[in-house]
């Protein structure tokens, strides 16, 4: 027997539509339109449905993702980050009785500003270490047959560019060593009335090391990285897959592009770096191809009122890095600053890109 359409209607409008409710059809993704999509809408979770051999890689790079969405996190957070010293209070001369209390909520203050680099301090710490152990599985001699998957490389580059990025907003920002200088020595005047203070010191100094270090965070991943051998194989296959993307226009958009500018210079340190002896990588890379895209690329941006050389980079990390500091072809690139004004005219200040997203 047939329902009336206006029973069927009065019953439909009693079911519950709650968010939680199950839906007999999913909602519709979207459609990447890249030569090769590298994130996936449902964090491929369907890779057990065909029965391959990819969890393992998946579920590293789930792992990557997040901690990539963490450090774009944790870029804002450094990127807006402001001092708040000059609008800290000063007595005056007929209030010098009162500087102890004005010590102790200047210390409060301040202390909440740094516990925003303590966090990221332990954030870059942790994805350094996770990301020196998704590297290091690819050293084995079974994951070196295929090497990483195109998805994979990239997730393993982007987590990079964001390390590199939060370290020169830490250079970039004056204003987190002057603050850190006052708070220090607010700590120091309002610490002598509590106890047991060694531990908070010994946090101060590991937090002092990672302020005024300049690349600390890159310095702490090259020391993750070769807690293991034979790390040298994946930086050279992360190497040339950059200059072959950069060289082919495999990277479409400029984002992409500017990623592999940005890691470039510091994947050719920290492979030049090793223990075995750099020249295995200028095999597999000529050092004309590396010096053309520095010289192609004087200038990448790296956030929007701040920017990045990649000849730069390479003779800051050079000073840190003794092997590189052989490599003279690539430390006499000069840096946009040090160009004489009519030889900067004649610099080639265009990305080397396709011409159909240059004239778009």
């Amino acid at each position: 027997m047939a329902v009336p359409v206006e029973e069927a209607i009065a019953a439909l409008s009693t079911f519950s539509l709650e968010d939680d409710q199950p839906e007999i059809q999913g909602p519709g993704f979207w459609v990447s339109t890249e030569r090769g999509a590298t994130t996936s809408p449902i964090e491929y979770t369907d890779v057990s449905a065909y029965r391959l051999s990819l969890s393992e890689d998946t579920k590293a790079i789930n792992q990557l993702s997040l901690l990539i969405q963490e450090g774009k996190e944790m870029g804002s957070v450094l990127y807006t980050y402001r001092s708040c010293v000059k609008a800290l209070p000063q007595l005056p001369d007929s209030m010098k009785q009162s500087q102890a209390d004005l010590y102790l909520e200047t210390y409060q203050v301040l202390d909440l500003e740094m516990s925003r680099l303590r966090e990221i301090q332990r954030w870059q710490a942790s994805a350094a270490s996770k990301l020196a152990a998704d590297m290091q599985r690819f050293s084995r001699p079974e994951r070196r047959i295929n090497g990483p998957t195109i998805t994979h490389l990239w997730s393993i580059l982007k987590l990079l560019d964001v390390l590199v990025q939060l370290d020169h907003l830490k250079n970039a920002k004056a204003s987190i060593p002057n603050d850190f200088s006052w708070y220090k020595r607010t700590f120091t005047q309002v610490s002598v009335q509590w106890q047991d203070t060694d531990s908070m010191r010994e946090e101060l100094d590991d937090l002092q090391i990672f302020v005024s270090t300049r690349w600390a965070i890159l310095l702490n991943l090259h020391v993750e990285m070769f807690r293991v051998n034979n790390v040298e194989d994946i930086l050279q296959v992360l190497i040339v897959f950059a200059v072959e993307s950069l060289e082919l226009n495999f990277a479409l958009l400029f984002p992409e592009c500017h990623i592999l500018l940005r890691v470039l210079p510091v994947l050719v340190v920290l492979a030049a770096s090793s223990e075995k002896d750099s020249e295995s990588l200028y095999k597999r890379v000529k050092i004309n191809r590396l010096i053309n895209i520095f010289k192609n690329n004087p200038v990448i941006p790296a956030f929007p009122d701040l920017h990045l050389s990649p000849a730069a980079i390479l003779k800051e990390l050079s000073t840190y890095f003794p092997k590189f500091s052989a490599q003279s072809r690539l430390l006499s690139l000069p840096s946009p600053h040090e160009l004489p004004p009519r030889e900067a005219q004649e610099y080639p200040l265009h990305f080397s890109f396709p011409s159909s997203i240059c004239d778009s």
